[in-house]
């Protein structure tokens, strides 16, 4: 409330009226700045130094191969029927990461004689459990597993040429030749 005086004092006329309201005017900003530091001081946080982990290091790993010897696995010129080739090699997992292998056929030449020369694959042990036993033109057979940095199978290869069961199915087999393309393949296990 304002309360400016009606009565005049000889002494200081126009003090006496602006006296008041320049009281009430400082009282106020007063307040205003004594307020705004109160809210300001009530929106403050702690704060921590940030903590820094270096050195956090990462490598991919690596899924790869190698074959013991060159060139052919084997090799057969002028076979008769019950003749029989064979030959072996060593595949190694030269990787960081265990393999998930398989083997594939690719034919090329005469599809007829391919589809009747038959394979018989053995893992490991030559004679043992075989792994696939079947025509040479769709070969396909899961490996299994090889372990890292060195996991190696050796792999027995044993490809005949049986009768077709009759002489003119044999007949027709006769100075034609076909190839054999294998193919390994790993995946992550």
């Amino acid at each position: 409330m304002v309360w400016v005086s009606t009565e005049r004092k000889e002494r200081h006329p126009t003090m006496s009226k602006n006296l008041p309201l320049t009281k009430i005017l400082l009282s106020l900003a007063a307040i205003s700045v004594v307020a705004v530091a109160a809210v300001g001081g009530t929106f403050a946080n702690f704060t921590a130094t940030p903590t820094t982990i270096s050195s956090n290091a990462f490598a991919s790993g690596s899924l790869t191969m190698s074959r013991s010897g060159s060139g052919a696995i084997f090799s057969s010129a002028a076979m008769k029927i019950g003749d029989t080739a064979t030959g072996s090699v060593t595949i190694t997992n030269t990787g960081t990461l265990a393999g998930s292998y398989a083997l594939a056929g690719s034919s090329s030449g005469s599809a007829a004689l391919a589809a009747q020369l038959h394979l018989t694959l053995y893992k490991d042990v030559d004679g043992g459990t075989a792994i696939y036993d079947g025509s040479l033109g769709t070969l396909s057979a899961s490996l299994g597993t090889f372990a890292a940095n060195g996991g190696a199978h050796t792999f027995y290869f044993h490809v005949s040429l049986p009768t077709t069961g009759t002489d003119a199915g044999d007949n027709a087999l006769q100075g034609l030749s076909a190839d054999e393309s294998f193919t390994w393949s790993a995946v992550q296990a």
